[in-house]
């Protein structure tokens, strides 16, 4: 650690040369009005597209992935860009490139709000799996019971009116 001396004050200022941080993040957001509208053809471009957008903020992306009406993404988040600022920055991004590209016959976007968790280390490898393994782990679970069961986990309160759900519901 450096030591500075300032001339305004009695005492030495502490600095520290370097900042380090390692902070990995869940983050779960859906298509608008949980539409399926992210069908197979298209999601694996979108899903890259994602991550490269990560990449351009300054963050290491370890996995995208989702299904028809959501994503999740598993993220080395840098603390230079806010959570929010970066969730906004990628679903702004994402949407114009899927507009751009025509996937779909009319305009696309992301619903409002997303979900966030952060995780140790050690629980990347699971985490990452999980991200992986969307397809198979939505054939028994909807995304708001996907959403409600992570809430519950992470002991995060949440209003049944805002609550992610599937537009079949």
């Amino acid at each position: 650690m450096q030591t500075f001396s300032h001339p305004k004050f009695n005492h030495e200022i502490y600095g520290m040369s370097n900042t380090y941080t390692k902070i990995f993040l869940h983050i779960i957001f859906a298509v608008k009005g949980r539409e399926s509208l992210l069908p197979p053809t298209i999601r694996n471009r979108v899903h890259a597209y994602i991550a490269e957008t990560l990449r351009r903020l300054g963050h290491h992306p370890i996995k995208v992935g989702g299904v028809q009406n959501h994503v999740h993404i598993l993220v080395d988040y840098s603390p230079s860009q806010s959570i929010p600022e970066m969730v906004r920055d990628t679903k702004a991004s994402t949407t114009k490139f899927i507009n751009s590209q025509r996937f779909i016959p009319f305009l696309f976007a992301w619903q409002r709000g997303y979900a966030c968790f952060s995780h140790s280390p050690s629980q990347i490898p699971d985490v990452k799996s999980y991200v992986e393994h969307q397809n198979e782990h939505h054939n028994n679970m909807s995304l708001r019971d996907e959403i409600v069961k992570l809430y519950t986990r992470y002991g995060i309160e949440y209003n049944e009116e805002y609550i992610f759900e599937d537009h079949t519901n």
